[in-house]
């Protein structure tokens, strides 16, 4: 990316355009980044400096990439409400390391004790990046022991049970026995998500028009946020890592026999095709939908019907934070 090419810096705004596919693609991706993760305590205190010298309007020597860098190193470590350096294992740039092996453990477990104990690694994994990565500085532990012990429950007795069917089953049922960790995932994914989303589904968030008024809260968006949320992150994301890594080791296995009878080759092989599939999805499934999404009045509670904004005309749709 050119310095030409960079807007002006914002620390409150995005780098890129988050209305389009393509804006949001670049923003995840650089969130995800691991290469984050290599970055030092100078480094983190430089960004930090430059960004507080940009503050107080001593940087006006400063390109606007550098100060996008800047506030992009500083985003990738520091929590944006409590001001602290977040967990690392954590971080969503750690999300494709922190997932690989957990992923692999569910395509490769044999039995239903190992079946059961990926799951649950899995599971841990993903309280671990939700708490690192909340919204707020407070902490509902009992919320989240909650959603955690579902999502425990629901993958493992969906891995286990689902298993046992196929495996039960006529031959055509059989093939289906590389979707059955997916379905795991999925139906865990958005038990936990739809129950520590629980409270706003019940009281409502807050919606507002095109020119950013509150015009109240609503229940209804924030059952079409969680929705859109689960399609993203729990049905569209685990396509790639859960799916795409048996079908592509079946082929390396019929194109390169001795793969089979060498265990340490096939799991290096199931590691790397798990962590470059979570590597490329991940930004693709999170950018599907933008972080401020727009809803229809007419799908809206009876209150927000008929409604005008400031200069008289019709309001037809409310903007609303999704959440990722």
């Amino acid at each position: 990316r050119t310095m030409a090419s960079d807007p002006p810096f914002n620390p409150r705004g995005n780098r890129y355009d988050q209305s389009s596919f393509w804006g949001r693609l670049q923003h995840f991706r650089e969130m995800v980044d691991p290469k984050t993760l290599l970055t030092t305590d100078e480094e983190l205190d430089a960004a930090v400096s430059l960004l507080s010298r940009h503050q107080r309007g001593e940087a006006d020597n400063v390109s606007n990439a550098e100060l996008w860098e800047a506030k992009r190193v500083k985003d990738a470590v520091i929590h944006p409400t409590t001001g602290e350096k977040m967990f690392l294992p954590g971080r969503m740039s750690a999300f494709v390391p922190a997932n690989t092996i957990p992923t692999a453990g569910m395509l490769l477990a044999s039995s239903p004790a190992t079946t059961i104990f990926w799951q649950w690694i899995n599971q841990s994994v993903n309280v671990m990046c939700n708490y690192v990565n909340r919204s707020g500085a407070s902490v509902d532990w009992g919320q989240i022991g909650q959603a955690y012990g579902l999502a425990v429950g629901v993958s493992c007795g969906i891995a286990v049970g689902a298993k046992k069917l196929v495996e039960n089953g006529p031959p055509m049922v059989k093939r289906l026995g590389i979707a059955v960790p997916y379905a795991a995932v999925v139906a865990a994914g958005a038990a936990n998500v739809a129950f520590t989303r629980m409270p706003e589904m019940k009281t409502g968030v807050p919606i507002a028009d095109a020119d950013g008024n509150v015009l109240g809260v609503s229940k209804q968006a924030a059952v079409t946020s969680v929705v859109k949320t689960v399609m993203s992150r729990n049905v569209c994301l685990p396509i790639a890592p859960m799916l795409l890594p048996p079908i592509a080791m079946g082929g390396l296995r019929a194109l390169f026999p001795p793969i089979s009878r060498i265990r340490p080759l096939a799991v290096v092989g199931e590691l790397s095709l798990v962590a470059a599939s979570i590597y490329f999805a991940l930004p693709i499934a999170i950018a599907i939908f933008p972080q401020e999404i727009q809803i229809s009045t007419s799908v809206l509670e009876p209150e927000f019907q008929g409604l005008k904004d400031s200069k008289g005309q019709p309001i037809t749709y409310v903007v609303c934070n999704k959440g990722l």
